[in-house]
């Protein structure tokens, strides 16, 4: 038997014995896949998460983990009617935490839905006033004040707008019936809710997503 011949016979006899193991290692798996896909998304890089987590969803069309990833990864691409569905999803497959409710709160609040973003944004306030989304930990709860600062402002609601503003920022003081007060970073303003929207603008600078 030539050396090339005793090489092949070798190889099969080791692939034998392991059980093919060298075939199973090659074949990814919808959990290798999530990981990979979260690594990549904890780099920020969203899109190459985005096409893992759909990859992983080609395998298994129920599996609560992707969709919960390709959500995050379409919100962060800026896809929120994609992140609205797919949040839905991971809810309807069994994720009853809070991540993918926040979630919701950001992607409605991104479809100008307010109500809905405010609702979604309380609920997990209320269930944590100190939450933080464990990919990303930068999303937290100072993002949802900010969005509740917005969603109310967007529905006119100025107190309770000012209520989170304070929230993020006890130092501002500004007074719906001080015109004196309607002035923020050394600009003036003509109404009191002009002014707030000068602050909610700066405030998203710091802590929005």
């Amino acid at each position: 038997m030539n050396l090339t011949r005793q090489l092949v016979v070798y190889f099969l006899t080791i692939v034998v014995l392991t059980g093919c193991s060298f075939y199973e290692e090659t074949v990814t798996s919808a959990e290798n896949l999530l990981t990979i896909a979260w690594d990549y998304f904890e780099q920020g890089n969203y899109q190459a998460a985005y096409n893992k987590f759909d990859a992983a969803l080609d395998m298994n069309s129920t599996n609560m983990s992707a969709y919960h990833g390709r959500a995050w990864s379409a919100l962060l691409l800026s896809d929120s009617q994609k992140a609205l569905s797919d949040f839905n999803s991971t809810i309807y497959y069994g994720n009853s935490g809070l991540d993918p409710i926040a979630g919701l709160a950001f992607a409605y609040h991104a479809n100008q839905n307010y109500s809905a973003a405010i609702t979604k944004a309380i609920s997990v306030l209320t269930a944590n006033s100190y939450y933080y989304f464990e990919y990303k930990p930068l999303i937290n709860y100072r993002d949802l004040q900010l969005i509740l600062a917005m969603s109310y402002f967007h529905l006119g609601n100025l107190g309770s707008a000012y209520h989170y503003i304070l929230l993020l920022d006890p130092e501002i003081s500004v007074d719906q019936n001080d015109s004196d007060t309607w002035h923020f970073n050394d600009c003036s303003y003509h109404s009191y809710a002009e002014t707030l929207l000068a602050v909610i603008d700066y405030l998203d600078v710091l802590y929005g997503m």
